[in-house]
Formats: C-alpha cells, structure tokens, sequence
C-alpha cells in the first residue's frame, strides 16, 4: 500500500526544511522513524536524559524534538510527569486516512494532465513491483520506497500546501500500514493501482480518479476491517 509522501524537505519534518540542517532535525528524524517501525514501542516512555546520553548532545537539544513530534502527534507530553509514545488509536490513524484520501484523490485528478512523459515512465516502473504479490514488505513502506507511486503525482502539481498536509499526515499512516503490513491484501491493491497507473498513462484524469477512490474503497477498507479486530490496538 502507497503512503502520500512529500515532494520536498526532508523525511518528517513538519514544515518546510530549513537552509541548514540542525543537530535537533536529526534528533527528531531519528526518533520519528523509530517510532513508526515499532523500535520506540506505542506508550513506551521516553526521557529526555537518557536521549541525550544516547546522542551526545544536549537536553535542550533533545527537548527541542520531543516538542516537534508533540506537535506532529507522536509523542504526548504531561509536564513534570513524562513524555510517552503515543499509543496507536484507530480512530485517529482514520481520520489521518480519510483526508489522506481526499488529498490523494485530488492529487490523483490534478495531476495526471499535466504529468510529464518522463512521470509516466516513472509511474510505469514504479509499477512494475505491482502483480504477483503475496504480501506487501513492510521495509518498502518504512524506506518511502511505497511512496514513489504519490510523488510522481505530486511533483506534476508542484502544490506546497497539499506537500505540508501529507508530510505531517504520512508517519502516522507508515505507522500503522507499516507495523500492520500483513493485514494488506495485496493482490486486490495492486489490482486497483495498476489501473490507476494505465489511466495516468493514457492522461484520463476522470478514470485515474476513479480507480484512485476504488482503491480507498476496496483494499484499503479491507485493511481497515481487518485492523478494527486487533485486540491490541485502541479505538479511543
């Protein structure tokens, strides 16, 4: 399954990246990807001594990329007590989803005319992986290599707003999609990409779209249902 991924900036970072990279971005980029593969588990505490120990640097440094990912809704904060990962809640990977959805949706309809010869071709063999899964790999969703499918659409729009809102929205779908890869159905998934693919190819928006929401629709919804049985995760 795809993750919107940005066309700009770093990894995670939640706005656009500064012209010099700081100690406290790779802080925080470190962090991040450790908590969407699992590494920092779901309500495992996190102290902000013990981090500085880690990464040679300062506590003030450190501080500094817990409250980013406070912001980014990866780690919960109650002052003086102690700073958790935040537990895995379905109903906010969901709603993460569903305007996930709509951004993609757009993406999808808006691109496609304008997308280059050279984005087809790339789109083609980002689709070539596509057709014979039994399985989707969690590391190609965790490495962004899932994310080339998005991008390409992306890059045609050339649309900062929408990179910022699927920048802050994408580790949290990496979260769950990647830690919960074996719930994909992957041939339905690559079914429905596919023909999003050969519609982007031919430039028809309306039935790139189409698929596009189908894709929503069918495998995704599939997931969702499988996921809502898992007796660890919270639907607070």
């Amino acid at each position: 399954m795809p993750v919107p991924r940005s066309s700009g900036g770093g990894e995670y970072s939640a706005s656009a990246q500064p012209t010099r990279r700081l100690l406290t971005d790779d802080v925080f980029d470190r962090l991040t990807d450790e908590i969407v593969r699992g590494s920092l588990a779901p309500g495992e505490r996190i102290h902000d001594q013990d981090l500085a120990a880690r990464f040679g640097l300062s506590r003030a440094t450190i501080r500094t990329a817990l409250l980013r990912l406070a912001d980014l809704g990866l780690v919960e904060t109650v002052p003086n007590l102690f700073t958790r990962v935040t537990p895995i809640r379905i109903c906010r990977y969901l709603d993460a989803q569903d305007t996930a959805r709509a951004l993609s949706v757009f993406a999808v309809r808006y691109g496609t005319p304008v997308l280059t010869d050279a984005q087809v071709e790339a789109l083609q063999v980002w689709a070539t992986r596509l057709g014979d899964r039994d399985a989707v790999s969690r590391e190609a969703i965790f490495d962004g290599a899932a994310s080339g499918f998005f991008l390409v659409f992306q890059s045609a729009l050339s649309n900062r707003p929408l990179d910022r809102a699927l920048l802050r929205l994408r580790p949290h779908l990496q979260r769950v999609i990647g830690q919960y890869s074996h719930l994909l159905p992957a041939r339905e998934t690559d079914a429905v990409l596919l023909e999003v693919v050969a519609a982007a190819a031919r430039r028809d928006a309306d039935a790139a779209a189409s698929a596009m929401t189908a894709y929503y629709d069918g495998p995704v919804e599939v997931f969702h249902a499988r996921l809502r049985e898992q007796p660890e995760l919270s639907a607070d």
